[in-house]
């Protein structure tokens, strides 16, 4: 009579554990800066931003144990960010509707410090919020516009005319004297 080993599939279920491990690894050290960089850029403070990515690492490693088959890591997760922030947002803006009722004094929404802003990215904060995502995605992630597009849920053409909106609003704003185009041909990449 022939036993049957049960050894077999627990090493498969490993090996595909152990592959699951690796994709979360290398787009966390990979794009991890990036992903808080892109949650702050949404509003999100540095704790909500660091929760927020570690929440987008152990779902992307949830979704890979379950099966699902991600075909741009990079672009989940980013898209897996904007989601993340944009629900705090809602849920904070429903929380500041509620404090007025419960108290007499309404909370006031605290500045940002100036601090916090380097010069053309401070510009770029004051885009719409869509042209905003698209040019962090762009040219800080250094994502292609397919995977902006993925990320944001938007297509590919239109992650492009978001950013050429967004870079003729600032070549505005800068003027004349300002070469947008030569920051242009350093951070714009070749699409493969």
């Amino acid at each position: 009579m022939k036993v049957s080993s049960v050894v077999a599939p627990t090493v498969t279920i490993e090996k595909k554990a152990a592959a699951d491990e690796s994709v979360v690894l290398a787009v966390h050290e990979q794009r991890g800066q990036e992903l808080f960089g892109f949650a702050r850029r949404l509003g999100l403070t540095d704790d909500q931003a660091s929760d927020a990515v570690q929440e987008t690492m152990l779902r992307m490693w949830k979704a890979l144990c379950q099966g699902e088959v991600i075909e741009r890591p990079d672009a989940w997760a980013f898209r897996a960010i904007y989601r993340l922030a944009m629900d705090s947002h809602r849920w904070r803006r429903r929380f500041e509707r509620l404090i007025p009722r419960l108290s007499a004094e309404p909370r006031s929404m605290v500045a940002l410090e100036p601090s916090d802003r380097v010069a053309v990215w401070a510009e770029v904060d004051l885009l719409p919020s869509r042209q905003r995502d698209v040019l962090y995605l762009r040219y800080r992630a250094d994502l292609r516009f397919e995977d902006v597009g993925l990320a944001l849920g938007i297509s590919a053409s239109a992650a492009r005319s978001h950013c050429a909106a967004a870079l003729a609003t600032l070549r505005r704003r800068f003027g004349p004297d300002h070469d947008v185009s030569e920051t242009e041909r350093r951070t714009d990449r070749v699409e493969h």
